[in-house]
C-alpha cells in the first residue's frame, strides 16, 4: 500500500476500507463465467473467470477462485496524485526482476565457460549498477521520492540513455571516481571489439576469459558503491530505499514471490522459472 499509494496509506493507516464485489454467472453449454462487479469511489471494475462448463464444481477450479476471491480484496484504487510515482514504482520493481534474471544468465554463462556472454552480462550489470546508483544520487541531493524514470526504463520507441552517457552520468553525481570512469570506458572498448570486431581484429579467443575477469571485478566494485548508496538512503524518509517503500525491510514471502514472477516475465523460458505459488 506504502508503495503504490502513499497518500491513500496517509489517509487510513489501518487499511482502506474493505472493496465490496458483487458475483454474477454468465453461463452456457460450453463455458462458466463467473463475472465480480465493484466500486471504489467513482471507478466500476469488472473482473471475469471463465472456464470450460465440464469443470463445473471441479475442485481445482474451486481452488483458483479461492484465489480469485483473495485477489480481488487486495485491488487498491490508485488516487490520481500517487499515480505517476505508482507508475514509476512499478518500473522500478520490472528492473529490479531484470537485473536478478540477468544474474540466471551470468552463472549460466560461467559455468559453460561463455566467456562473451559473460562479458555481455557483466556490461549490462554494470549500466544497471550505475543507472540505479545515479537515481538514488539525485534522490538523496534533492530529498525527493520522484524517480528520475529515464534512467530505469526505455521505451521501445525512445532511443534512451547510452552506456558511455551513462559512465559520464555517474561520475556528474558523484557515484564513480575518475579512475573509474577511466576503466568502464576502457572495458567499453574492449567490449565493442569482443562483440563487433571479434573476427576482424587482432583479438584472440585466449583474450577473452582476462577480459570476462575484468568486467566481472568491475560489476563488483560497482555493485558495492550501489550497496553504499542504498545503506545512506535507508534511514531516510524519502527515495526508492527510504522508510516510505521498505526496500530494506526483511523480505517475506509475498515479496520474494513478486520477485520471483518478475524474474519469470522477465525469462519466459522453463529452464529458468522460478516457483512462485504453494502448490
Amino acid at each position: 500500500m506504502e508503495e503504490i499509494a502513499p497518500k491513500l496509506a496517509d489517509e487510513y493507516p489501518n487499511g482502506v476500507p474493505e472493496l465490496r464485489w458483487r458475483l454474477s454467472r454468465m453461463d452456457d453449454s460450453e463455458f462458466c463465467v463467473h463475472i465480480f462487479y465493484g466500486a471504489s469511489a467513482d471507478q466500476a471494475l469488472i473482473g471475469k473467470y471463465i472456464h470450460d462448463a465440464s469443470l463445473d464444481n471441479d475442485e481445482q477450479i474451486n481452488e483458483e477462485l479461492r484465489l480469485v476471491e483473495k485477489i480481488l480484496k487486495s485491488v487498491v484504487i490508485v488516487p490520481p496524485g500517487d499515480r505517476k510515482l505508482a507508475s514509476d514504482m512499478e518500473k522500478f520493481d520490472r528492473f529490479q526482476g531484470a537485473l536478478a534474471a540477468s544474474y540466471d544468465l551470468l552463472d549460466n554463462a560461467i559455468e559453460s565457460d561463455s566467456f562473451v556472454e559473460v562479458i555481455a552480462v557483466s556490461a549490462n550489470q554494470i549500466d544497471a549498477f550505475l543507472r540505479l546508483s545515479i537515481v538514488i544520487a539525485i534522490q538523496l541531493k534533492n530529498q525527493t521520492d520522484e524517480v528520475p524514470i529515464k534512467y530505469l526504463f526505455q521505451a521501445e520507441d525512445e532511443r534512451g540513455l547510452m552506456e558511455r552517457k551513462i559512465y559520464d552520468d555517474a561520475l556528474k553525481y558523484g557515484v564513480i571516481k575518475d579512475d573509474d570512469h577511466n576503466e568502464l570506458n576502457s572495458l567499453y572498448k574492449l567490449r565493442n571489439r569482443v562483440i563487433h570486431r571479434y573476427i576482424i581484429s587482432n583479438i584472440k579467443t585466449r583474450d577473452l576469459p582476462g577480459i570476462a575477469l575484468r568486467y566481472v571485478e568491475a560489476c563488483e566494485k560497482v555493485r558495492l558503491m550501489l550497496r553504499d548508496l542504498e545503506n545512506k538512503q535507508k534511514d531516510c524518509q524519502y527515495g526508492v530505499y527510504g522508510k516510505k517503500f521498505m526496500k530494506f525491510s526483511e523480505p517475506d514471502d509475498e515479496a520474494i514471490k513478486r520477485l520471483f514472477a518478475d524474474v519469470n516475465d522477465k525469462h519466459l523460458i522453463r529452464k529458468f522459472s522460478r516457483k512462485v505459488t504453494n502448490d
